[in-house]
C-alpha cells in the first residue's frame, strides 16, 4: 500500500489540516502528485495534491470494520506510556478510546492531551494500514452500547479472561496505576460491567490493554 494521509471530507473535496501537510513535507510530495488519503471511517480515496486540499479521484478501497467493536475505558498516565498505548491499541483496531479521571488517577485528561492522543491515533492509522480512526471521549459522554459485554479487569477475580463471554461488542475497562478503589468496582458492578482477572501479574495499564485486546482477538477467533 502506498502511503496514504488523513483527510476531512466533505462534498468530494479532501481538506488536510497542518499536520498532514507537515508530513506531506517530509516526503517531498509537491502539488500535482496524486495522494491517497483516508477520512478514517473505512474509505481509501485518490486524488490530486492542490494546496492542502484535493479532489477525490476516487474509491480505491472500502475496509469492512472487524468484529468484536471494542472500546476501552482507561485512566490518563504518563505520556510516553500513553503514546505506546494509544498507538499498539489504534493498530489493533480499538472502536473508542474513553477517557476518565478515576479516584487514583495521577496524571488529569487536558483537551490539549486529546488532541495529542489524535495526533497519534492518525499517525498509527497510517502507519498500520488501519482505514478506521477511533472515537475518542470522556466518560460520561460514552453512551455503553446495550448489547455490550462489559467488562471490568481486577486481579482480584476469580473468573479468566477466558471464559469472558462472546460478543459482537465490548466494553473494557482498566484502572489507573493504583487500581479500583472499592467505590469504583461498586460503582462500575452497578451498571453491569463484571469482574475478570486479566492475568496473575499486576501488569501496567499499557501491557494490559495490548493484552486484553490480543487475548480477546485470539480467543474470539479474529486472528487475521
Amino acid at each position: 500500500m502506498s502511503e496514504f494521509f488523513f483527510a476531512k471530507v466533505e462534498n468530494d473535496i479532501a481538506e488536510f489540516d497542518d499536520h498532514e501537510i507537515n508530513h506531506m513535507k517530509v516526503l517531498r510530495i509537491k502539488n500535482g502528485s496524486e495522494i491517497f488519503f483516508t477520512d478514517g471511517k473505512g474509505h481509501l480515496f485518490k486524488g490530486i495534491l492542490s494546496n492542502s486540499q484535493a479532489k477525490i479521484d476516487g474509491i480505491v478501497k472500502v475496509q469492512e470494520r472487524k468484529q468484536p467493536l471494542i472500546h476501552i475505558v482507561i485512566s490518563p498516565i504518563k505520556w510516553e506510556r500513553m503514546r505506546f498505548l494509544v498507538e499498539k491499541a489504534t493498530e489493533l483496531e480499538i472502536s473508542t478510546l474513553v477517557l476518565s479521571n478515576m479516584d487514583r488517577t495521577t496524571r488529569k485528561e487536558t483537551e490539549s492531551k486529546v488532541k495529542k492522543i489524535e495526533f497519534v491515533m492518525r499517525d498509527a492509522l497510517k502507519q498500520s494500514g488501519n482505514l478506521y480512526m477511533p472515537k475518542i471521549v470522556d466518560l460520561k459522554d460514552f453512551k455503553i452500547p446495550q448489547s455490550a459485554v462489559r467488562v471490568l479487569f481486577d486481579p482480584d477475580s476469580k473468573k479468566s479472561i477466558r471464559e469472558i463471554e462472546d460478543s459482537s461488542e465490548y466494553v473494557l475497562i482498566f484502572g489507573p496505576e493504583g487500581g479500583f478503589t472499592q467505590r469504583e468496582k461498586e460503582r462500575f458492578e452497578s451498571m453491569g460491567f463484571e469482574k475478570i482477572k486479566l492475568s496473575e501479574r499486576i501488569l501496567r495499564v499499557e501491557t494490559a490493554v495490548i493484552f486484553a485486546l490480543s487475548s480477546i482477538t485470539v480467543l474470539k477467533g479474529v486472528l487475521q
